[in-house]
């Protein structure tokens, strides 16, 4: 079964991630699938993508089981898996449409970095923000590379290192959010259309892929080196008593506290 759906109405591809039973977490299938449909969108005949999410939040970020289970592979294995993430948000980041993501519920590690690497982001009122990474023992590697472009580098060191749930009023604050909507989903179409109409689709093309070279002309390297670190952290110690108490409690370590 596909965890992807893509719906192309009046030249708006709409992208839902469809796990909505582990909150859309970003398992290795779901992002081959993810980067396949965002890479095929402008074939579709689209203009703009819409990202969103089925079920009760948007993305929930990495599949922590799937994190955990491969911590003893070889490295060449970790590296490899790290960089199927990156080349998803290459991708996202390269679109040449308008890209807006439509966030409800919980965006959280790589699925706020996810809705970040989109051209707009629309909050639902019941959107929570947070990079929970460094809680689990593990490091806001890939999506380090492109947040600058959205949130100040002093505003991302607090969030990143005094990890706490941005409501949607806070994200649109911090720089995460563009607009805070009743219907998120419906927004972001509104948000879409409205830039199509007014943008010629060359022009938005041209003019993304020069502010992404201007902006990150080395993305590619920077993501490398991104996910070599992601690779090696989740081999570490720490990063493997972090997941596994998350696993099986569904709760944070307290590194101070807890043996």
């Amino acid at each position: 079964m596909s965890l992807v759906r893509t719906v192309v109405r009046a030249a708006i591809a709409t992208v839902e991630l469809d796990r909505p039973e582990v909150g859309n977490a970003l398992s290795g299938a779901l992002v081959s699938e993810l980067t396949a449909a965002v890479v095929a969108a402008p074939a579709d005949g689209a203009r703009a993508v819409v990202l969103a999410g089925a079920g009760r939040h948007f993305c929930t970020g990495a599949d922590l089981a799937e994190l955990a289970a491969t911590a003893d592979a070889p490295e060449g294995e970790r590296l490899a898996d790290a960089m199927r993430l990156a080349e998803l948000y290459a991708a996202v980041l390269r679109c040449p449409l308008v890209t807006v993501a439509a966030v409800h519920g919980a965006a959280f590690g790589g699925g706020a970095g996810l809705a970040a690497a989109c051209d707009f982001v629309v909050a639902g009122e019941d959107a929570r923000f947070q990079f929970s990474e460094a809680r689990l023992g593990f490091v806001p590697a890939l999506i380090s590379v492109f947040l600058p472009r959205r949130v100040a580098p002093a505003t991302l060191a607090r969030l990143f290192l005094d990890p706490e749930p941005l409501g949607a009023a806070a994200a649109r604050d911090a720089g995460l959010a563009d607009e805070i909507a009743g219907d998120p989903r419906a927004a972001a179409e509104r948000v879409a259309a409205r830039a199509c109409r007014k943008v010629a689709g060359s022009a938005v093309a041209e003019t993304k892929r020069l502010q992404l070279e201007l902006a990150l002309p080395d993305l590619d390297r920077r993501l490398e080196l991104a996910a070599r670190v992601n690779a090696r952290q989740r081999a570490g110690a720490e990063c493997r008593r972090g997941l596994a108490r998350f696993v099986a409690t569904k709760r944070f370590p307290d590194w101070l506290g807890d043996a």
